[in-house]
């Protein structure tokens, strides 16, 4: 599902062209994630980068990021735009289930967790035999708006996304993955989100919300952020949107 690099590229700039965020400020929903501003329960795991808390290498990136959720929020109207605790800013390589699919494959498989858990430790240790990248890099294009959601979206290098897609297919592409349940339901876009949005776009005055999410992304281009810098990467279990958890035999990758 995955495509070669300039498709990416090509993409992943027109989601954050800012030519394009009338059309989808038009089309956005209220995330269902949150109720009344409140995160509520949306179980499941994916593969990310450690939360902000947690990352030893992108202090600056995400001190600007914060800054530019913080932007956001003061600008737009209020309850649009419900704001993700920034120690829990990541990005995602990999989704793996979540929500109701988790909720049943836990009552189908007893065991769900434990063999889930333990087949995504075999595939890192199969990654790290093959292939041994140094640290992977990812360039900020700037703000995207996704139906339910803000995020920036990155531009890795072309070395990096090959890396990234490769251990992708080594995870969807596993048998006891799939039998699992588990499957590939998006093309991969870097991107860390900032919040969700709490209204619809029928309740906006579009133009106006518009423009000041112009400003502030043209204000955070004229910036010049570090790269993302790609060094780790693990098994994360989600209770919610704000709250990714592991236990410390939890499968990891450190590069």
């Amino acid at each position: 599902m995955d495509g070669n690099y300039q498709e990416y590229i090509n993409r992943v700039v027109q989601m954050t062209m800012p030519a394009n965020y009338k059309q989808q400020l038009a089309n956005i929903q209220p995330s269902p994630k949150f109720n009344n501003g409140v995160a509520v329960e949306f179980p499941g795991y994916s593969i990310i980068t450690p939360p902000w808390k947690d990352d030893e290498f992108n202090d600056e990136f995400y001190q600007h990021l914060e800054e530019v959720q913080k932007q956001l929020k003061d600008s737009l109207p209020e309850g649009l735009f419900l704001t993700v605790p920034p120690e829990s800013f990541h990005l995602t390589l990999a989704d793996l289930i979540w929500d109701k699919d988790y909720i049943s494959a836990t009552k189908e498989k007893e065991n769900f967790d434990r063999l889930l858990i333990t087949e995504i430790g075999k595939i890192f240790e199969e990654y790290q035999k093959l292939h041994q990248p140094d640290s992977l890099e990812l360039e900020l294009l700037g703000i995207s708006i996704f139906p339910r959601a803000i995020a920036v979206c990155l531009a890795p290098t072309e070395n990096s996304y090959n890396y990234i897609i490769e251990l992708r297919k080594m995870i969807y592409q596993n048998e006891q993955i799939i039998r699992l349940g588990i499957e590939q339901q998006y093309e991969f876009a870097a991107h860390i989100t900032l919040g969700y949005f709490g209204k619809s776009g029928k309740d906006l005055n579009i133009e106006e919300v518009e423009k000041k999410i112009v400003k502030i992304n043209d204000e955070l281009a004229e910036k010049r952020l570090p790269p993302f810098r790609l060094k780790q990467w693990e098994l994360r279990k989600f209770t919610d949107m704000t709250n990714y958890i592991r236990e410390k035999d939890w499968a990891t990758i450190r590069l």
